[in-house]
Formats: structure tokens, sequence, C-alpha cells
């Protein structure tokens, strides 16, 4: 898991970015709706990439009472990053987020030359207008399935 310089694109391979809300309907909730992206993912169809902070705040968000009536499998929520292909902290990039914890999302999106944002955060969603002519498609997971079961 060690940080690399930021991953060149490859066109074969869309880059995508995970908020932590996303990773919690995947890896928590089980959400029907991220089974695309997470089967995409795990067969290297789509190429998951974060930085050292996304991973710490999934280590303080995943294990807080609320969820433990979904029953996480601690297994699938420590796991999840091997997944990922890691870089370095992005450099703040040219849009604000007004969630200060969201920024890192963005900021990586835009710096690492991703396709896709995957979040269900208002502040990032309000974002994808700006966005897209960076090629960055910002939306939920929800949102997505519907896109690929039309």
């Amino acid at each position: 898991m060690s940080a690399s310089a930021p991953t060149a694109p490859r066109s074969d391979v869309p880059i995508v970015i995970l908020d932590t809300n996303a990773l919690l309907d995947w890896r928590v909730f089980k959400d029907p709706a991220a089974q695309p992206v997470a089967q995409a993912i795990l067969e290297g169809r789509m190429r998951w990439v974060a930085c050292p902070s996304m991973e710490q705040e999934w280590h303080q968000v995943w294990p807080r009472s609320y969820l433990k009536a979904w029953l996480p499998d601690p297994m699938l929520t420590l796991t999840v990053f091997q997944h990922a292909e890691f870089v370095d902290e992005p450099p703040r990039g040219p849009y604000r987020c007004k969630d200060p914890d969201d920024q890192v999302f963005i900021d990586l999106a835009l710096h690492v030359g991703a396709s896709w944002l995957f979040s269900k955060d208002a502040a990032l969603l309000k974002l994808a207008k700006r966005a897209k002519p960076h090629g960055l498609h910002i939306t939920s997971l929800q949102g997505a399935y519907c896109g690929f079961h039309a």
C-alpha cells in the first residue's frame, strides 16, 4: 500500500474515486447499486485510486455505533482498500467543496484524471457540472446503477 506519483490515465480502464459513503454502500450496507462498480473494480475493469487520508477516514467511520445494526463484516471492512491503487495526497485542485472533509475526493479525482467520482454527498454532487469538462462524472452509485441498467 505504498503511495506513488499520480496514476497516469489509461484509456482502456477508467479510474474511479469512491468516497466514504460509496464504500459504506459497498462494504457495510451491501447496496445492490454498489455491485456493478464493485464488480468492475474486482475484475479490473475500473481502477479505484485512493490516498492515505481516505483510508484513515474509512477506519474512523465504519466502526461507529450507528453502523453496528448493519452487522458489518470486519474482514470486508478492514480489507476494502486492498482493491485500491494508492497515490500520494493530491494537491489542492481548482474547485472548493463546501464540506472540507470531502475536498480530498474532488482534488484526487481531478489530479489523477478520474472518469468517475462516486458520492452521495450533496457538496460533491454540486460540483458535477463544473467537473464534467475535465472528463469527470460525479454521481452516486445509485445514479450509476440506473445508468448501468437502463
